[in-house]
């Protein structure tokens, strides 16, 4: 039907409100996916920060320990204080976050402290952690309300541990501190804008830390914030739009709980700065976007002049692929089109910046044309979907450009609507570089599953595998050995010959482990202080010994000085080895498997160190007759 030229004007003004709405939607959709990366870079940044706290209150826990068995052993000693004193000076110089370390006897006084210059005569009997140990009969070091020192003057966590005299009875207190200051330096290392903000609370509620330092925060309750009574009981982990209470500012904060300690952290940072930082990259869009307006106004324009008796359908449908086009190709991502099988029917310009493939080159062929198995397994699942039904779908995979470089790209999929049921599906695809944050995600997790001294798995890594090791040995019907290693007497090997030596011969036992422990489903971990554990797939009894003695052997080929160590003189390990073997019951747990291996390292620490125990009995028979 041929339609008259006064209709060109409804027909442009229909155009214009149609673009306006696509771009509107468009510019919307991008700044939610703005506000998504920052919500999802706020809870990654949490993330690091609990597990540096909890790093750091690990850390601040080990002395403790080694400071009551001095104080025990000790007790009595005309020279107590000053051997105390010289143990808390190495125990420093071990652990540099740690911003005192003291001993405070039953009476309240102050018998040694890593302070150069404490307060003379004073009693702290009135300190909150001083009066929970003598109150409490609780043994385990407890993280307390934050003070501030009077020993350095600033804001710190106290981490106090309760001294039993030989008789039973209360015998003081230890305690190691932490400056708060510590975290907000840390906080400074994250990109969150001039007026991003983070807060530290315990489980309880109980804030430690907030940064910019606010003073009257510390130590309060927050337990009854949104955060605690709503966030955190629908999970560990997340995001959230808050205003906050201490600036009045609107904040996107991202938040994480610590499953190791606890710990609560909120990184936070400004919705007006994201909004800003957002306007300013959307800018050169919105100038595209005018004048794209303007050219298709002059367009239809000229249309009403040189055709006037065009069909309005025609006219409409060659403005709205114009535009389609000109957005497309003012696009910083791949937009591509294609049909059902997978032909790419339209390539933006952008494709040769992010694919390394001029458009040209892509229009015309198959989406699958150059992939890996692995991607072109993951795409094609993707379309396999959307023919069963879906509408979108997101996936990630790894793409090398014609000149080398390997880049993780991510797609969307959207399913354009069907004309008619009989109507082939068509699909729009948006794809964008995520490198750089696939790259700082895996960087993130690296650091957060690796202990930095003796470059194996960390425990918290170590406990997540074994649960996912156990259910796979019962679900495939095959062993799972676990190993425990113990360095012999490493606390007499640091007291004679340095933590900085002992952190040496932790290093080289780990080297040893790493060797004899190679197969791609097996991990090795540092468990703990001189501990560390093996996890060994598909390995039988026999199989677990045979790692085990190789273990101990070059361990002790290694001869280490350790003049302690009788009757050896070098540095020895000894190991506990437990398997659940194929037939085992379902219903045996990880904590029950580790209970045996634990049990059978003890078993060899009785029997003369230096040795392989397994927690099978006949075995344990074989193996002491072997030895």
């Amino acid at each position: 039907m041929i339609r008259s030229t006064k209709t060109t004007p409804v027909a442009v003004l229909f155009g214009f409100l149609a673009f306006s709405a696509l771009l509107g939607w468009t510019e919307y959709s991008n700044w939610r996916a703005e506000v998504g990366r920052a919500e999802m870079s706020l809870e990654q940044t949490a993330e690091a920060i609990a597990q540096h706290a909890d790093d750091v209150i690990e850390t601040s826990r080990l002395p403790l320990a080694s400071l009551i068995s001095e104080i025990t052993d000790e007790e009595g000693h005309p020279h107590m204080a000053q051997k105390i004193a010289s143990l808390i000076t190495r125990q420093m110089k071990a652990s540099p976050t740690l911003d005192t370390l003291s001993f405070i006897d039953a009476e309240g006084r102050m018998i040694a402290t890593s302070a150069p210059r404490p307060p003379a005569g004073a009693l702290y009997t009135d300190r909150e952690y001083f009066q929970f140990h003598k109150a409490k009969p609780f043994p385990l070091p407890v993280l307390g309300k934050p003070i501030k020192s009077r020993l350095s003057g600033d804001w710190v966590w106290p981490i106090s541990q309760k001294v039993l005299r030989e008789d039973g009875s209360f015998g003081g207190v230890v305690v190691s501190t932490i400056r708060v200051k510590h975290f907000i330096n840390f906080f400074r290392n994250f990109p969150v804008g001039n007026d991003g903000s983070f807060l530290i609370a315990r489980g309880d509620g109980m804030v430690l830390a907030r940064g910019p330092m606010a003073e009257s925060l510390l130590g309060t309750n927050i337990a009854a914030h949104e955060l605690f009574s709503r966030y955190l009981k629908a999970g560990t982990a997340g995001a959230y739009h808050y205003r906050s209470p201490v600036d009045r500012q609107l904040r996107i904060g991202g938040f994480y709980q610590s499953d190791r300690t606890g710990i609560v952290v909120l990184a936070a940072a400004s919705k007006r700065q994201i909004l800003v930082a957002w306007m300013e990259e959307a800018r050169i869009r919105w100038i595209y976007a005018s004048v794209l307006m303007a050219v298709s106004v002059l367009a239809a324009s000229h249309w009403r002049q040189q055709l006037k008796r065009r069909e309005e359908s025609e006219a409409q449908l060659a403005a709205r692929e114009a535009e389609f086009r000109l957005l497309a190709e003012s696009s910083s991502d791949v937009i591509s089109r294609f049909d059902e099988n997978g032909i790419r029917e339209y390539v933006s310009p952008s494709s040769a910046a992010i694919l390394g493939i001029e458009p040209d080159r892509l229009i015309g062929k198959s989406v699958y044309a150059g992939m890996t198995e692995e991607a072109e397994a993951t795409v094609r699942e993707a379309a396999a979907r959307l023919q069963i039904g879906s509408t979108h779908e997101k996936f990630l995979i790894k793409h090398v450009k014609p000149s080398g470089e390997e880049v993780w790209l991510e797609t969307a999929l959207s399913k354009l609507p069907e004309q008619n049921k009989a109507s082939a599906t068509r699909v729009v695809a948006i794809t964008r570089d995520v490198t750089t944050h696939k790259v700082m995600h895996d960087q993130l997790d690296q650091l957060a599953s690796t202990d930095d001294l003796t470059k194996l798995a960390n425990r918290r890594s170590f406990n997540v595998r074994f649960e996912e090791m156990m259910k796979r040995a019962r679900r495939s019907r095959t062993p799972l050995s676990l190993l425990m290693i113990d360095a012999d007497r490493f606390k007499l090997l640091n007291d004679i010959y340095g933590h900085a030596v002992g952190d040496e011969c932790l290093t080289q036992i780990a080297a040893v482990v790493r060797s004899c422990v190679k197969r791609p489903g097996d991990i090795a971990a540092r468990y703990g202080g001189e501990e560390m554990a093996v996890l060994l797939t598909d390995a039988d009894v026999g199989g677990a010994w045979t790692v085990a003695e190789r273990i101990r052997v070059q361990v002790s080929a290694l001869e280490l000085p350790h003049t302690a160590n009788l009757p050896f003189g070098h540095v020895t390990v000894s190991v506990g080895a437990a398997t659940l073997p194929p037939e085992a019951p379902g219903d045996i747990t990880a904590q029950a498997l580790f209970t045996q291996a634990d049990a059978a390292l003890y078993r060899a620490k009785e029997a003369g160190r230096n040795q392989v125990v397994s927690a099978n009995r006949t075995w344990y028979q074989i193996a002491k007759s072997a030895t």
